[in-house]
């Protein structure tokens, strides 16, 4: 069993911006077990849409009186300490970073770790090509996830995830994130003319593009391959990422959807883990994501 300590974080958000956050789970590792779990919920001081709210049941009203993110944040900090962080996928640690980058807050600076890359490497047989959603990898491993887009069971399983792959492969949870920097040795190649980075951070996401982007459409597909997504242009049971134009989200109230961002939705309803985000959230992502690779 591993016996380092580290955290796994999971936020959920009350529309479709990153920083809007309300909602935070936070469940402490140690020598292989649970030792402490913290969850709060968040006034995002924010609108709330009516999607997320069906997704994760959250209402403006149980946030009133809710703590502001800057006062979660510093609970977070005390519990992270100078431990390894982990999130199931990319989003969390974006959220955290575009929260308090408009708060003008001092961002985590922990080592995380995006629990994706480990099920890919650890299950490969499987995983390696995609298709890893956290319902989906805790149906398979035999975890329990009583209330998907909760955010506290949600950071327990992911937790419970990374517990496995450890015993599965032995390498302890601070010791995959340079596990993660070598390649998957996946045969799997994405369905798309664009050379998609196979070792890149999000390798397996499958990603669509929607709506009036600010950048040409080729530009951001190719961006998104040299972090190892593969763009296509229909949403389908494989998509992961839906990155939707900037004014197309601004102007969602009362206005009509694109057909694609419908229809993740409706995947997203029946099951799928799919996430719908804006372009700059998807560029500081990449932003995120590319630091991390340079710094190898």
């Amino acid at each position: 069993m591993p016996s380092n300590r580290f955290v796994t974080i999971d936020v959920e958000t009350a529309n479709s911006w990153f920083g809007s956050i309300c909602q935070i789970g936070v469940v402490e590792f140690a020598d292989g077990e649970i030792v402490r779990e913290w969850e709060t919920l968040v006034d995002p001081e924010c609108e709330f849409h009516d999607f997320n709210v069906r997704l994760h049941k959250i209402t403006p009203d149980q946030v009133v009186g809710a703590p502001k993110f800057h006062s979660a944040l510093e609970v977070v900090r005390e519990l992270a300490g100078s431990s390894l962080v982990s999130s199931y996928g990319p989003f969390d640690r974006s959220a955290f970073s575009q929260a308090c980058s408009t708060r003008a807050l001092l961002n985590l600076d922990n080592p995380w770790l995006n629990i994706h890359s480990v099920v890919k490497r650890a299950w490969q047989d499987k995983y390696a090509g995609g298709g890893f959603r956290l319902n989906s990898v805790c149906k398979y491993l035999g975890i329990k996830l009583p209330r998907h887009h909760n955010a506290i069971d949600d950071a327990r399983a992911a937790g419970l995830i990374l517990l496995r792959a450890a015993e599965e492969t032995g390498i302890q949870p601070d010791g995959w994130i340079a596990r993660n920097r070598r390649p998957i040795r996946s045969a799997n190649m994405p369905d798309t003319e664009i050379v998609v980075n196979q070792d890149g951070p999000l390798a397996g996401e499958s990603i669509v593009f929607t709506g009036a982007l600010q950048m040409p459409r080729q530009q951001a597909q190719a961006i998104a391959a040299s972090i190892g997504c593969a763009p296509t242009n229909s949403v389908t049971k494989k998509t992961t990422i839906l990155v939707v134009g900037d004014q197309d989200l601004s102007k969602l109230s009362g206005k009509a959807k694109s057909s694609k961002h419908i229809k993740a939705e409706e995947l997203i309803e029946a099951g799928q883990d799919i996430q719908i985000i804006s372009e700059t959230d998807f560029l500081a992502m990449v932003a995120i994501d590319q630091s991390d690779q340079s710094s190898l």
